[in-house]
């Protein structure tokens, strides 16, 4: 947990960061020097051929203690990337990545990447047709994250232009500097790996001889994983066979809970500092040979050792889109305002309109407060989907762009904290202690400056709760725009929250309005206590998540948090008229709120809670779960759901648990898999990605035949699942 909550703040500070400063220059066949690097391309040819295929780098000679980042950046930072603008013809692929070395940031944290000078080649394919005496060229627009303590955006835009000629001719320099890198690069092994899961880790073998005789003499090994299965950080423990080595690594709280690849490199730095690396695709299996049972020596890989190599990972980032065109721009917030509109239909903020409608009730008669009450609620709306946006841009700058809505109640501490805030606010209504509200008496005045205090966390709670509800409108807007500039991104959360936010400004603005509502009296005094009960139900709908996050002492944790909260209120009007008192007070609520939010970030959940998958009758959803039912011509109904999502639950609940649709997954041989999204994944992120959708529910059909799945609406019914999977199994 302390490794993804500094991501988030680092990703944060790197999002602004880019936003805010990013510099570059271009430049024609010329060295291109930056504050910090000075970025060239060179190729193994001074001339090539028609047809020719070589290879050509990006050169990048850095500013002393200074570096930039392998492709797995580790806990931070952004990898160089290219877009292409070559001439007709030109084909450029993608970098071969070099081994990078291991660069602790902090006890905690660690990254990987290059130091002095990077050379990173990729290759180059010139077109059959190209004219010997003419020229070709290889250009593109370079970007790069430099850092020492501070990180510093940076690109470039380079080009390299080679003659063409009947017969290539070698550049002997460039030709040695490029594979002085190349070598360093993964090979296969000649042998086989294998994968070892553990309580709190991985084992990981890998048979080779040349691997092996390199480990015998190694001055340092370690494993670097293409994905954040394992704790960047951590200290590995390495066993030297005959025919191989073996790897312990400690898994990061992204880690699934069972058996997984896990894929990566192990390197061995020789004597002389010299890199060499093998790539791993380790898969659950037994431990090999050769290496557990006959082992030669044992060595560490502290945080600071060897370097690894990579390509491309598990979970990928999602592909750099083009900028939006003004039109596609203008329909896209539409979208985003209607998906925003939608939100105040969803289960998930149904809680929050209790809240929304007291508020019309005191404030309708007394246009002027009411106006107040609408723009404050609209300020808190705004707050929270301006932070879910910056935080956004934060996870893309540092290359993690499968993150989705939702996110903010993936983490126990901030389920903990929001159970306790629900609970406080339901004793509040109930008139337990007073928020700076009041109604001050029958015929009184409604609500004082405090009121707007108060509609301005409505607005903060109803955008946070509403947040993880991806409506249809919603979806179409987040899938076009996550990877869209920091701009636009905002400019689409900002609109969503506009689209939450509108109807309770309309009516506050809506004179009229307070035409259809009673007068204010007794009455609100019952009322207002009436609505403390939808706050209590969102109590024990938030423990039920955390249970399945951090178990029953999570769930403890937070029931023990509200007593406290409740002695701390009960001590306030005892002795709270004095200074002393208050504070002493204030303390132990304060306590009820930080301890267990803070406390419930080390659990885990219960070693025989069910999964989400288990409690429905289902299994886990996996990818090579969907290619075995599919090689069995299996109709298959993947539900990405979550617990904090309240529409996933009433689906399951007046739906997919329906004895109707039961029936027709019976009758079909319909095999039904559930993904977990209640804490952070990143693979089914990357999947909700590429399906278009940045939050749950997502629902898919994949027909028996095989193919793409057909896409469920996110409100389900009986009816409609029964149709779907008869379809998929051909029998309409």
């Amino acid at each position: 947990m302390v490794g993804t909550m500094s991501r988030l703040v680092r990703g944060l500070a790197a999002g602004l960061a880019l936003a805010l400063t990013l510099t570059g220059v271009s430049n024609a066949q010329q060295p291109v020097k930056t504050d910090h690097a000075t970025a060239s391309l060179i190729a193994e040819r001074a001339a090539a051929s028609p047809g020719d295929t070589f290879l050509a780098a990006l050169k990048m000679d850095l500013l002393r203690t200074w570096h930039v980042y392998w492709r797995n950046p580790g806990d931070s930072g952004l990898p160089p990337t290219v877009s292409w603008k070559n001439s007709a013809g030109v084909q450029a692929d993608e970098f071969k990545w070099p081994a990078p070395r291991a660069l602790p940031i902090s006890p905690l944290l660690m990254n990987y990447g290059y130091e002095d000078q990077l050379v990173l080649p990729f290759d180059v394919e010139i077109p059959k047709d190209a004219k010997p005496g003419s020229t070709v060229t290889v250009a593109g627009d370079f970007q790069w994250l430099i850092c020492q303590d501070v990180c510093v955006p940076e690109k470039a835009t380079l080009s390299l232009d080679i003659p063409v000629a009947a017969a290539p001719k070698p550049d002997a320099n460039a030709s040695t500097l490029i594979g002085n890198f190349l070598k360093t690069t993964p090979v296969e092994l000649a042998g086989s790996s294998s994968l070892q899961r553990t309580q709190d880790g991985f084992v990981i073998g890998a048979t080779d001889p040349g691997l092996a005789t390199a480990a015998a003499g190694a001055k340092d090994i370690r494993f670097f994983p293409y994905t954040d299965a394992v704790s960047n950080p951590s200290r590995q423990e390495v066993k030297i066979g005959d025919k191989g080595v073996q790897v312990t690594v400690k898994a990061s709280d992204l880690a699934k809970p069972g058996d997984i690849a896990v894929p990566g490199i192990v390197v061995v730095e020789g004597p002389d500092g010299s890199l060499k690396s093998w790539e791993t695709q380790a898969q659950p299996g037994a431990p090999l040979s050769g290496i557990a049972d006959k082992v030669g020596a044992t060595k560490t890989a502290a945080s600071g050792g060897a370097a690894a190599s990579a390509a491309a990972p598990v979970v990928p980032a999602a592909p750099e889109a083009a900028p939006m065109s003004a039109m596609d721009l203008l329909l896209t917030l539409g979208a985003a305002f209607l998906g925003g509109l939608v939100l105040n239909l969803m289960p998930c903020v149904l809680p929050v309109l209790a809240i929304k409608a007291a508020g019309l009730v005191h404030t309708a008669h007394d246009p002027k407060e009411s106006r107040a009450h609408g723009l404050a609620y609209l300020g808190g709306v705004l707050a929270c989907f301006g932070a879910i946006g910056l935080i956004v841009v934060g996870f893309q700058v540092i290359g993690h762009t499968t993150l989705g809505l939702g996110f903010q109640l993936q983490y126990p501490p901030v389920v903990a904290f929001f159970a306790l805030a629900m609970f406080a606010i339901g004793l509040n209504l109930l008139g337990v202690f007073e928020m700076g509200t009041s109604l001050m008496g029958v015929g009184g005045k409604l609500a004082d400056q405090g009121g707007r205090a108060g509609a301005f966390f409505t607005g903060l709670v109803a955008a946070f709760v509403g947040a993880p509800c991806v409506g249809p409108f919603m979806a179409v807007a987040l899938a076009a725009t996550l990877t869209q500039p920091p701009a636009t991104v905002m400019a689409v959360f900002l609109t969503i929250g506009l689209g939450l936010a509108a109807p309770f400004v309309l009516l506050s603005y809506t004179p009229a309005f307070a035409k259809v509502l009673p007068k204010p009296g007794k009455w609100m005094a019952t009322f207002r206590q009436a609505l403390a009960f939808p706050m209590f139900v969102t109590v024990l709908w938030l423990l039920w998540v955390i249970a399945g996050q951090a178990g029953s002492d999570g769930v403890i944790l937070v029931t023990g948090g509200a007593i406290l909260i409740s002695f701390g209120i009960w001590l306030a009007t005892k002795i709270g008229a004095k200074p002393v008192g208050a504070v002493l007070a204030g303390i132990v609520i304060l306590g009820g709120f930080v301890a267990p939010s803070i406390l419930s970030a080390g659990l885990k959940a219960d070693a025989g809670t069910a999964t989400l998958a288990k409690a429905a009758g289902a299994e886990p959803w996996s990818e090579e779960r969907i290619k075995e039912l599919q090689a069995d011509r299996r109709v298959i109904f993947v539900d990405f759901t979550a617990r904090w999502c309240v529409t996933c639950q009433l689906n399951k609940a007046s739906s997919i648990d329906s004895a109707q649709v039961r029936k027709a997954f019976a009758d079909n041989n319909v095999a039904f898999l559930v993904a977990d999204w209640t804490n952070q994944d990143g693979v089914i992120a990357a999947e909700l990605a590429k399906h278009g959708r940045a939050g749950v529910p997502l629902y898919l059909v994949y027909p028996a035949t095989g193919g793409d799945p057909a896409i469920l609406p996110q409100v389900l019914t009986p009816g409609l699942v029964e149709q779907a999977v008869k379809e998929a199994a051909g029998h309409i």
